[in-house]
């Protein structure tokens, strides 16, 4: 049974576990050629294509879609973040499949998604799921969500109020910017993004200099004021924050406005000023890691190197390995391992105390993220768990391991 699916570089994003729970493998291609060549193998089930990337892909549509159906593979949109239309654009450029969520913009049951294209194959996966006793049996989406589906679906492209609900979130971005306009330090911009990404946002900068707040403390302070406002941390920077309109009415945008005033406005007040304490102790060295989870454990390696109280070092599991960032401050320590992979990197975050026994002690929390989702929110997405370590080496570490940054020594994790 063919069972690759070529997705491009460029085109590779987070919830590729989707295709992979089937039993399929990724492939991935960045030239006209590695997608030819792949294609010949006769291994290929399917192309996928992320259709927010498309714009700017070096293999967008237009470019694979004859190679692909000349091998008889039919191409899937991606569209999961993007809204539907009538008639289907990307149908209408030739893609054999699109899948759209139905709990985003067309404000669907959570649970559910819209596939659209080739009838076969939207009979195949009829076929292939509930309420039939096969694959898709275990994603099954209740009679009432489908139902709840179509009738969103229905609203999002033939009602009037829908329309009317579209054309409110450029105002809706306005009543916020007006808030924050006299403010020394503190930038807006409305953002119509390229492509087919569905609604505007508002990017709000400042000034670190006028306000010293990263966009972490601006997220906290407006969680602790009344009414409590959250903001995601997508696309954030440590000195701006991006806002999405379709959730909030027009009061409540107003409501958002002048809480981010306020915050700005007061924000030496909101500020971290405590006086740093030296550490109290040098933690370079190599160290054995105990992490339990949830339910098991797991040991790992982490060769540290301190300057001051700033930590950095290499983090190592059983099957990778990471670059590690940190402080020491007094007895406390935090370091967060960020481990390549992709689509997503992965992410460790340790805190603890060196105890007296020079053993460290704390709570940790594992997660994964592409590069515009880099907030603690999916940094910390796969749950906490705990952590001890062991010095087994005090060395003076004058350079990082040779060659891939793996530890020589002890590679047994």
């Amino acid at each position: 049974m063919a069972n690759k699916v070529i997705i491009p570089e460029d085109h590779r994003f987070a919830y590729e576990q989707a295709i992979r729970l089937a039993g399929a493998q990724i492939v991935s291609v960045q030239t006209p050629d590695e997608l030819s060549s792949a294609l010949g193998t006769g291994e290929v089930a399917m192309v996928c294509l992320l259709g927010r990337n498309e714009g700017s892909s070096s293999l967008p549509l237009d470019t694979l879609l004859a190679s692909a159906h000349a091998a008889g593979v039919p191409v899937l949109i991606n569209a999961a973040g993007l809204s539907p239309a009538n008639p289907d654009r990307w149908i209408g450029r030739g893609a054999d499949l699109v899948v759209y969520a139905g709990g985003k913009y067309i404000r669907g049951p959570q649970s559910t998604a819209i596939v659209l294209g080739r009838r076969k194959l939207c009979e195949a996966m009829w076929w292939n799921s509930a309420p039939h006793q096969a694959f898709g049996r275990s994603m099954k989406v209740g009679k009432e969500e489908a139902i709840g589906a179509v009738v969103a679906l229905d609203r999002w492209i033939n009602s009037a109020a829908a329309e009317k609900e579209r054309d409110g979130w450029r105002p809706r971005l306005q009543r916020i910017a007006v808030h924050l306009h006299d403010i020394a330090g503190v930038e807006t911009k409305i953002l119509s993004w390229a492509g087919s990404v569905t609604a505007i946002r508002l990017k709000v900068s400042w000034d670190k200099s006028a306000i010293p707040l990263d966009a972490e403390g601006l997220r906290l302070a407006l969680l602790r004021q009344r009414p409590r406002i959250l903001i995601h941390d997508f696309w954030s920077t440590p000195t701006s924050i991006i806002l999405d309109p379709i959730n909030l009415s027009d009061d409540e945008a107003d409501t958002v406005g002048r809480a981010l005033s306020a915050i700005f406005v007061r924000s030496q007040e909101f500020a971290t000023s405590a006086q740093v304490p030296p550490a109290e102790t040098d933690v370079t060295g190599r160290w054995q890691v105990e992490v339990s989870f949830l339910h098991g454990a797991s040991e790992h390696r982490i060769e540290l190197r301190q300057h001051g109280t700033d930590v950095t070092g290499i983090h190592q599991t059983a099957t990778s390995h990471g670059r590690v960032v940190g402080k020491i401050l007094g007895s406390q320590i935090e370091l967060e391992a960020e481990h390549e992979a992709t689509p997503i990197h992965l992410f460790y975050r340790f805190k603890g105390k060196v105890g007296s026994d020079g053993s460290i002690v704390g709570t940790a929390g594992f997660g994964g993220a592409v590069p515009e989702h880099r907030g603690p929110v999916f940094k910390g997405q796969y749950g906490p768990g705990t952590w001890r370590a062991t010095r087994i080496a005090i060395n003076q570490l004058g350079a990082t391991p040779a060659g891939d940054g793996v530890i020589s020594e002890g590679r047994k994790c």
